[in-house]
């Protein structure tokens, strides 16, 4: 009988799987008999999520601030008579990606998955979390950057109140089952550290890494500057 870590590496590396999807996640605004009662003359504006801690927030504040009908488009995009701006949240590239190899070492729990050749055959990118912006950024192409860190809060107020976006209080905050649960966080700790030693030993890999990611620090530089 297959064991838990066969039957994920089974789905991980399954041609039918799609966890490797790069198609961009681009949500409309509501159509006006969804808006808030009362509010006439807002801008519309349309969201490009990478379905992250910070882009699952701002999902938040727009079903909070607008309605849970905010509107998934798919692609070609421009069959959609919405055709308003686009915002979306831009971070560090090394940052986001290490955050992103956490969320996977949570499929395969103290499990090695680097030694693993045929996992590697999809390094650096194995799932939504490490995929590369630029691959989603090239097809949309939002005019909109935000800057994700510490400030996000302050910085999505701003940006709304500029847009003149409903925004009410902070960004609504839920802390993922990943960073409530000791025993996960200390799982995931240590998977980082045991996978950063190994790159130490094996700088090819570093190198896939630093030339993947590298056609995202230009949208890292547009926003490093943001207060």
């Amino acid at each position: 009988m297959p064991t838990p870590i066969q039957e994920t590496l089974k789905i991980i590396l399954s041609a039918d799987s799609k966890l490797r999807e790069i198609k961009p996640i681009l949500y409309a605004l509501p159509k006006d008999e969804h808006l808030p009662k009362g509010w006439t003359n807002l801008k519309r504006m349309r969201y490009l999520d990478h379905d992250l801690s910070a882009g699952r927030n701002i999902k938040r504040w727009l079903w909070r601030d607008y309605h849970t009908e905010i509107i998934l488009q798919q692609p070609p995009f421009d069959t959609y008579e919405d055709q308003s701006e686009i915002f979306t949240g831009i971070r560090h590239p090394l940052e986001r990606w290490w955050s992103g190899i956490r969320d996977f070492m949570y499929f395969l729990p103290y499990y090695s998955w680097w030694e693993n050749e045929q996992i590697m055959t999809q390094w650096p990118h194995f799932h939504r979390a490490t995929l590369r912006l630029h691959d989603v950024m090239d097809q949309v192409k939002p005019q909109h950057l935000i800057k994700i860190d510490s400030d996000i809060d302050q910085r999505m107020c701003n940006f709304a109140r500029k847009h003149n976006l409903l925004f009410y209080g902070n960004l609504p905050h839920e802390r993922h089952i990943r960073h409530r649960r000791q025993d996960i966080m200390k799982m995931e700790k240590q998977g980082e550290r045991q996978l950063k030693q190994w790159l130490l030993k094996n700088p090819i890999w570093q190198k896939k890494l630093d030339d993947y990611l590298e056609p995202d620090w230009q949208y890292w530089d547009k926003v490093e500057g943001q207060e």
